[in-house]
């Protein structure tokens, strides 16, 4: 049975009522912290998911897809702890990609070459950021939130305000001239 409280928050939410955004905001916020510290173990990254969450809560209008019977509580925790298992996901990806980084450097490594792996890594380096300025800037970009800031693709697209599809093709795009450029390295 839907919640009366509930029915009449939604109906104001999307009326575009800060008051009423500000009273779920301060009404759920704190609990919801509760259950994103229980998840990440991390404080610091649970208050920053809530904030994060709540900012695109109001600003893309999520409330929009609560659904009858209208449970908020349910919707704000599915929300969060989906969130936060993203959050999981990227971390692992991201520790992934640096492990086989490292592993794959490591195997090329020794004391005798650490001077000139340091001006490899730096020459490398430089011509992917050389690399990058023929790249369009909205490739770039994609590329670089991608692969240099470890966002999903369903990430980028949200920062964008671009489509999933629209990232992949931006990004395939990216590819290949960075290809085409680094090849000779």
């Amino acid at each position: 049975m839907p919640n009366e409280q509930d029915i009449y928050l939604l109906d104001q939410l999307k009326a575009g009522d800060s008051e009423a955004f500000a009273y779920l905001y301060n009404k759920h916020r704190k609990w919801l912290a509760v259950a994103a510290v229980s998840i990440l173990k991390d404080e610091a990254d649970a208050f920053d998911l809530i904030q994060d969450f709540f900012s695109d809560f109001w600003q893309k209008k999520l409330f929009l897809k609560i659904q009858a019977p209208y449970n908020i509580e349910a919707y704000l925790h599915q929300c969060i702890r989906n969130r936060c298992l993203d959050s999981i996901r990227r971390r692992q990806v991201a520790k992934r990609r640096n492990n086989d980084l490292v592993v794959g450097m490591a195997e090329h490594y020794t004391p005798e070459n650490r001077m000139e792996t340091d001006e490899r890594r730096q020459q490398l380096s430089n011509a992917l950021e050389a690399a990058i300025q023929n790249v369009p800037a909205q490739s770039a970009k994609v590329f670089t939130l991608t692969y240099l800031q470890n966002k999903s693709r369903a990430e980028v697209a949200s920062e964008m305000g671009i489509s999933p599809n629209t990232v992949k093709n931006q990004l395939v795009r990216a590819i290949k001239i960075l290809r085409e450029k680094l090849k000779n390295i």
